[in-house]
């Protein structure tokens, strides 16, 4: 037929069979599964990338911005630590793209 509606073996239109029934469950509750862990992927993954703009604005925005208002000059202490920061922000975003190959 070609009304569309689900025929059992019995030929009673209307009526599923109850194993396909079953599957289709249990495959709308995977997809749900994996939905629901893939955006719990990507909010970490965008919480460690927030996190290294955020050592990127600390460590290097804040500390240059108040070196150059106040010497005009950027001392050798504050530019070590700036590149420690950097490293940082650029380590926590890597781990930030290495999280979402966790990605179903």
């Amino acid at each position: 037929m070609a009304s569309g509606h689900p025929i059992d073996q019995s030929g009673d239109p209307g009526r599923g069979d109850a194993a396909a029934e079953e599957r289709r469950r249990a495959e709308a509750a995977l997809a749900r599964d994996t939905l629901i862990h893939n955006e719990q992927v990507k909010l970490t993954a965008n919480l460690m990338n927030i996190g290294a703009a955020g050592f990127a604005i600390t460590g290097i925005v804040a500390p240059l911005t108040g070196a150059l208002a106040t010497t005009g000059r950027i001392g050798d202490d504050a530019l070590a630590l700036m590149v420690v920061w950097f490293v940082l922000g650029v380590g926590l975003h890597c781990g930030a793209r290495l999280t979402l190959t966790n990605l179903r």
